[in-house]
């Protein structure tokens, strides 16, 4: 008769039932962070492309905003020199009644 093996402290046998259902668990798991981590970076890159397209209206817009501004101060200057030429036409000494007296 065989004795009965003596037992260890740590028992390093194999069962076949745990390794399956080990291997079956880790796949699963790995497969839930693989999808996981991808939705992530699907979010991640469809914000960048929000991103991108808010800051392109918002470069455009500048863009506009300088056009209007440059418009704006050609017409300002435009006016100015009107007045200006109205003012020098109307002046005393370029007016033939008032040019004798304003010498």
């Amino acid at each position: 008769m065989q004795d009965a093996p003596k037992p260890r402290w740590l028992d390093w046998t194999i069962n076949v039932q745990t390794l399956v259902g080990s291997v079956v668990g880790a796949a699963v798991a790995l497969a839930a962070i693989y999808y996981a981590m991808v939705g992530r970076v699907q979010a991640l890159e469809l914000h960048d492309v929000e991103h991108s397209a808010r800051f392109n209206r918002i470069e455009s817009d500048i863009w506009q905003q300088r056009q209007d501004v440059k418009e704006q101060l050609n017409a300002i200057g435009d006016d100015v020199k009107e007045i200006r030429r109205y003012l020098m036409d109307n002046a005393a000494g370029s007016r033939p009644d008032t040019r004798r007296w304003s010498k």
